[in-house]
């Protein structure tokens, strides 16, 4: 999920801090905790300072208006959304769930006859994570040759989805990147010092504006066989995640897999994914029974 960009910080007071802690809450079921104070004073300040705004306060009430409700509602989730990623990120997992997972479950869609495989990356940021993996699939074209895979990647953040459609990154993005595959597909321009995606690995991937709160857009995605939300869900606190991960368990195939970051635990909700012991170091997880009860 950019850092912190340098800014003069308005004063942000912990009882504004509160109320704007709850209005992102409602907006996007993102909680901030009271240590991300400066963080989220730093982000509200560039959009107050953009729109010539004095204050906080000021910026706050506006948010309050019909006015703001359409694009600055989306701005505002914009700034604070952090999108901070890269390419191959975590290796270990991605290799373990390449050949534990990935490999496996396009072997038994073969068998079952069928030779369509799709993938969701929850929140895909500015395309690195559902671009990795279909680096990955490319990687192994010819082993799975006849077989047919649909990406769709999706986030609640506007412009990481531009760059995204773009493909354009810096040196820090790609720097993980197998040396062949950056040959065969990334373009790097000596002028800009930046490196462009080949059309070929964009088209595998289909981009969507949506917040993993919106349960009728996330049932429009359709059924998924492997669904990915690596170092989001640190980001909702329990009655958010609840949703998000009831969101997720409705559009994944009964056999499908749910592959989370490393630092993120969903024990608390294991009445709705439970780990996948077998795949443990894929950090995946698996749908829970119907009627599992609620611990």
């Amino acid at each position: 999920m950019n850092m912190p960009q340098t800014n003069n910080n308005m004063p942000l007071s912990d009882a504004l801090f509160g109320r704007f802690a709850d209005f992102i809450y409602d907006d996007a079921g993102i909680r901030f905790q009271p240590n991300k104070a400066y963080f989220l004073s730093s982000k509200l300040s560039v959009r107050a300072n953009s729109l010539g705004m004095d204050s906080l306060e000021e910026y706050y009430n506006f948010l309050q208006t019909p006015a703001a409700r359409g694009q600055e509602h989306k701005e505002m989730i914009d700034a604070i959304t952090i999108n901070e990623t890269f390419f191959f990120r975590n290796e270990p997992q991605l290799a373990a769930f390449e050949k534990d997972i990935l490999v496996p479950l396009v072997q038994k869609r073969r068998q079952e006859g069928q030779n369509k495989v799709r993938f969701w990356s929850c929140a895909a940021s500015t395309g690195d994570e559902p671009y990795t993996l279909a680096l990955q699939l490319k990687s192994r074209e010819t082993e799975f040759a006849g077989m047919q895979f649909e990406i769709v990647g999706t986030d609640i953040c506007q412009q990481a989805l531009r760059t995204a459609t773009a493909g354009v990154y810096r040196q820090y993005a790609v720097r993980n990147i197998p040396h062949d595959l950056m040959q065969r597909y990334f373009h790097h321009d000596d002028s800009t010092k930046l490196y462009h995606l080949s059309d070929d690995i964009k088209r595998m991937v289909t981009l969507k504006h949506i917040n993993l709160m919106d349960t009728a857009s996330i049932r429009a995605l359709g059924m998924f066989d492997i669904a990915i939300c690596r170092n989001v869900l640190i980001y909702f606190d329990d009655k958010s995640k609840e949703q998000v991960l009831n969101n997720i368990y409705n559009v994944l195939k009964d056999d499908g897999k749910f592959v989370v970051g490393h630092s993120e635990n969903i024990y608390s909700q294991r009445h709705i994914f439970q780990t996948d012991r077998e795949n443990s170091a894929s950090i995946a997880y698996v749908k829970a029974p119907p009627g599992t009860p609620k611990p």
